[in-house]
Order: C-alpha cells, then sequence, then structure tokens
C-alpha cells in the first residue's frame, strides 16, 4: 500500500494507471448491465469497447513512449488473452517509435565510450537507421575504415522502464481477480516480460548472445550474423558490422539481384527449425526489420536484445511435435501440446484428437500449406476455439509462439504456396540418420508411437485369439441362466407335441379318405379325428402367442422390481 502511495506522486504511473482503471470500470459496467441487451447486441458493444480502448492504449503508448510501447507489441500476439479488435489494433506499435535528438543520442555515446565522438569514429551519420522503444541505431566509420551500426540506449530509459514495471505489476495484481486470471498465470506472463526486458537494458548481453548465435550458425549456408566489435562496446552502446540489405519483406528493392524466394523461405524456416530443435536457443524477434537479405541472397539476423530459451524437456517435446505431425499422428499431436502446457488442466483430450485428426485429414496428402491457414475466416476459427475449449499459450512460451508465427507469415509473403510438411520433411529424416543427441529424441520418438500402436492393438487381439482356442477346446462354455434354460426345455418340448399332433392328425385325415369309398362311417370318424387334432395343434399355437404376448422378454432379460 504505501507503494502505492509512493506511485500516485508521479505523473506517468497516475495517467497509466488510471487508463487501465477506467478499462476495468467500462467491463465491469458491460457485465452488469449485457443481461439487459440482446446477445448480438452485447457481442456489438463489447467489440466497440474493445477497438476503443485499443486506440486509446496506442495513442497513449506513442505519446509516452518507453515500455507502454514494449508491452503493446508483447500482447498484440496474445490471441488467447485478447480479442481479434484489440491484437490488430496494437499490431500498428511496431512501427510507431520516433528517435530521440541526435544531439542527446552523441551525447550518450561520448559518455559511454569516453572522450569525443571523433576519437573512436572518423565519420557518424547523426541521423538513425532504425528507432525503437529502448534505442536507436546510427551508421558510422571506425578509425580503420569499417562501417559500423552503432547501436546507443535511449537516455533515461532505464528508470522509465523500472517505473514501467511497477505500474504492470499492480495492474497485474488487480487483473488476477478477473476472468483473465482464472485461466492465465498473469504472475508468469509478467514475469517472463520482466526477465526479457530486463536483459534488453544491457548490451553487453544483447553481444553476446549474437556471439552464440553467429558460433551455431558458421556452417549453415545462407545466414549470417553482424561481427561484434567488443572494444566499442559497453552496456549501453553497442557497435556492430553495418550489413548492406534490405528487409526480408522488401526484396524487390535490391537492384539487379536475382533471388529465389521460394528458396529463402525455406532457408528461414530451416534456420528456425535448427534454432528450436537443435541449438535451444532462439531470435525471439524475427520481424522484417531484423532479417535483411544480402545482394547475394543471404539471411541476416540481427538485433539479439529479445532471444529465448528453451529447455531440454521442452525441446524434446518439440521433437515429439514435429514427428507426430509428420507422422499425422492425432493422439500424439494433442500428447506433445499437453506436456508442452498448453492444454489447461480439464481439458477434453479425446475431443481434441477428433479435431486435431479433421485437422490433418483436411490436407492432402504431403501438403501443409501456410495459405490454408493464413487467412481471416481460419484465424477467427483459431480464436474462438482458444476462447471455447481448455487451451492456452504457455506463459513461458509467449515469444517462442510469437516467434514462430511471425517466421510462418514471412514465409508465406515469400512463397504462397510454402509447404511446412515437404520442408520439414528432409530435415525430420535428415535428423534420424545422424547420430546426434536430437536425432536419438526423434528415433525414441518413432520408436514409441509405435510401441504404444502395438500396446494397444496386441491386448485386445490377444484377448480375441484365446477366446476363440477356449471355445475351440471346450475349456470356454456359454453357460445361460436357469429360468432362460427352462424356457428353452419348455419351448422344445411344445414344439415336439404340436409335431406328433400334426403328424398324427395328418395321418388320421389320410386314412379317413381312403377308408370312406369303402367304409364310409369309418372314413368320417377318421377325418373327424383328424380335423379335431390339427384343430387342437391350432389352438396350442395360438395360446403360446397369447403367453409370448403377456411376456415379451424372457426371464434372464427382466428389470429388477
Amino acid at each position: 500500500m504505501r507503494e502505492m502511495i509512493r506511485l500516485l506522486f508521479n505523473k506517468r504511473f497516475r495517467k497509466t494507471f488510471f487508463m487501465f482503471v477506467g478499462f476495468f470500470m467500462q467491463f465491469w459496467w458491460l457485465g452488469k448491465t449485457k443481461k439487459f441487451l440482446h446477445k448480438e447486441k452485447a457481442n456489438q458493444k463489447y467489440k466497440e469497447v474493445y477497438r476503443s480502448q485499443a486506440k486509446k492504449f496506442v495513442g497513449a503508448a506513442v505519446e509516452m513512449g518507453g515500455l507502454i510501447i514494449k508491452l503493446g507489441q508483447f500482447v498484440s500476439s496474445r490471441v488467447d488473452i485478447l480479442p481479434k479488435e484489440y491484437t490488430d489494433t496494437l499490431s500498428e506499435l511496431q512501427d510507431s517509435v520516433a528517435p530521440v535528438d541526435s544531439a542527446v543520442a552523441i551525447s550518450r555515446i561520448e559518455t559511454e565510450l569516453g572522450g569525443r565522438l571523433s576519437d573512436h569514429f572518423t565519420t557518424f551519420d547523426p541521423s538513425p537507421v532504425a528507432a525503437a522503444s529502448l534505442g536507436q541505431v546510427h551508421k558510422a566509420v571506425t578509425k580503420s575504415g569499417e562501417e559500423v551500426a552503432v547501436k546507443v540506449m535511449r537516455p533515461g530509459i532505464e528508470a522509465t522502464v523500472s517505473l514501467d514495471l511497477a505500474t504492470l505489476k499492480v495492474l497485474i495484481a488487480f487483473a488476477r481477480r478477473t476472468k483473465i486470471g482464472k485461466f492465465v498465470d498473469l504472475k508468469d506472463v509478467y514475469q517472463e516480460f520482466e526477465e526479457v526486458i530486463t536483459e534488453e537494458l544491457d548490451y553487453l548481453k544483447e553481444a553476446k548472445n549474437l556471439e552464440s548465435f553467429q558460433e551455431s550458425f558458421r556452417e549453415f549456408p545462407g545466414v549470417t550474423t553482424p561481427r561484434v566489435y567488443w572494444e566499442l562496446t559497453t552496456s549501453k552502446v553497442l557497435v556492430m558490422e553495418f550489413i548492406e540489405g534490405v528487409k526480408i519483406n522488401e526484396i524487390e528493392k535490391l537492384e539487379g539481384a536475382t533471388i529465389n524466394k521460394k528458396k529463402l523461405a525455406s532457408i528461414l524456416y530451416l534456420s528456425y527449425l535448427k534454432q528450436l530443435m537443435e541449438d535451444g536457443f532462439f531470435h525471439a524477434d524475427p520481424h522484417p526489420g531484423n532479417l535483411l537479405v544480402k545482394q547475394d541472397g543471404t539471411i541476416a539476423y540481427i538485433d539479439f536484445g529479445m532471444v529465448g530459451t528453451i529447455s531440454n524437456v521442452m525441446k524434446e517435446n518439440i521433437v515429439k511435435l514435429a514427428m507426430s505431425i509428420y507422422l499425422k499422428d492425432g493422439s500424439g499431436i494433442v500428447e506433445a501440446f499437453d506436456e508442452l502446457g498448453f492444454l489447461r488442466k480439464h481439458a477434453d483430450k479425446t475431443a481434441l484428437v477428433k479435431n486435431v485428426k479433421v485437422i490433418l485429414s483436411s490436407f492432402s496428402e504431403g501438403s501443409f500449406s501456410i495459405e490454408k491457414i493464413n487467412n481471416e475466416g481460419f484465424l477467427e476459427e483459431l480464436r474462438e476455439f482458444l476462447y471455447e475449449q481448455p487451451f492456452q499459450i504457455p506463459s513461458r512460451t509467449t515469444f517462442l509462439g510469437k516467434a514462430i508465427m511471425t517466421v510462418f507469415s514471412i514465409c508465406n509473403g515469400l512463397d504462397q504456396n510454402f509447404d511446412v510438411v515437404a520442408n520439414t520433411k528432409p530435415y525430420v529424416e535428415d535428423m534420424l540418420s545422424s547420430n546426434t543427441a536430437n536425432a536419438s529424441t526423434a528415433k525414441e520418438t518413432v520408436l514409441d508411437q509405435v510401441k504404444n500402436t502395438l500396446l494397444k492393438v496386441i491386448p485386445t487381439s490377444r484377448k480375441l485369439f484365446h477366446f476363440v482356442d477356449q471355445l475351440e477346446s471346450g475349456e470356454l462354455r456359454i453357460q445361460p441362466s436357469t429360468a432362460f434354460e427352462k424356457n428353452i426345455l419348455n419351448n422344445q418340448a411344445l414344439q415336439t407335441r404340436k409335431i406328433v399332433l400334426a403328424v398324427f392328425g395328418t395321418g388320421l385325415l389320410i386314412s379317413g379318405s381312403q377308408m370312406f369309398a369303402d367304409n364310409q362311417l369309418a372314413g368320417i370318424l377318421l377325418m373327424v379325428s383328424g380335423g379335431l387334432l390339427t384343430i387342437f395343434q391350432a389352438g396350442t399355437r395360438t395360446s403360446v402367442r397369447r403367453r409370448r404376448r403377456a411376456h415379451p422378454r424372457p426371464p434372464f432379460m427382466k428389470a429388477k422390481e
């Protein structure tokens, strides 16, 4: 409470805090009044509120800058938390950051590196080539004549971020009491966000991330990263090799270059498979501005401020998920999603398996085109599915999910017929044939799949074969109930009497007809006797039918009183 009172004296905190309080109050009032509205009218009201709140948030974020912009960019991918009206508007924040005054940026560089700017660079362009919420990039030339990119952190951003994190923590405490807090672990979401942002404020960590990635992709064709100039790098200034290139979604701007877009999409996709399934270390912000294409078609990854790591357990489950998709195993896919934490506690796995099988069957053999899922209709259905089903995006995979969806979107932009299965198949087959640790995991996944299938089939088959063997050998006999057995015997006796009477009556009729010519009296007596026996037999059949109508079920099927 004391911290809350202290923060209330800060104008930035008050503006942000009361903006969100206003949002909460709007939802509270709608919740109270929606019962008086028609369902469609209530839904329309909610959508209007979503749009107006998102626009207000974007306006405040652009005006205040700092972590508010980062927060909007962060949650714009959380379709499991926010509706479409929110995520669509928040995506505008990707390119809404204004640079700081060049004199302020230069002052900070000189403070960090010591001495005047001319002591370190022969030329320095005061106009930034890129600007972000936490820093901006300038082009310069070193004393040795090498072109470099100088990334400098915005002055005062550390204090702003600290205040914004405190504000966010207070808001999270309120939000955890709402419906969102019931199905999303907001505390974990905040912790993940805080960890990533804190690391972004240290350019030395970013430089180390860049070199780790560089080492991993040293022998990977078609991918490169800029070199770090450690002698000119501090926690607030990062100097890297300047890479000439264009954004990956603007390769038409490369003059005279003939680049195969389909091959480019494949290189990007395979590089991410390597990061996720082998390295366990991935670039967490692969938007087009951070993926440059050089004149020769090489993809250059830049800006390693946001990176993610994957634990060995998660990596194994990602391999299992990839193998299950490769094998088109619906049960395996759901199991992998569960292990990765995508399913809530009370998820109906049986229903989800059926849904996954329907999705798998909707794609033709060997084809899984991004174009089939990258459309508004599918995304709207996905959004509804996430809200209606016990499904979630785990807090510790927010950046992973965002990165994967961004890469898919870029691949589809390069190749509208980009085929995930066709591009994954060679990678998986190569993994299975290699001797790496990940190959062992993949092989174990396939063997586990075969084993699980056999374990499901063999017990049933064994029971069936044993049952037939017992019947043939006489070890197993079906023993009906006593009442049912008695009923069978009575019916058999009745049928026997009917047959005897019918045969005897027919014999008397035939005998009487033959004797009628010689002895009319004897013939008539025999025919009358045969007729009476036949009538008696028919009466017995009617009596049996009446008893059956009175007792429609056999004794052993009668319900208990």
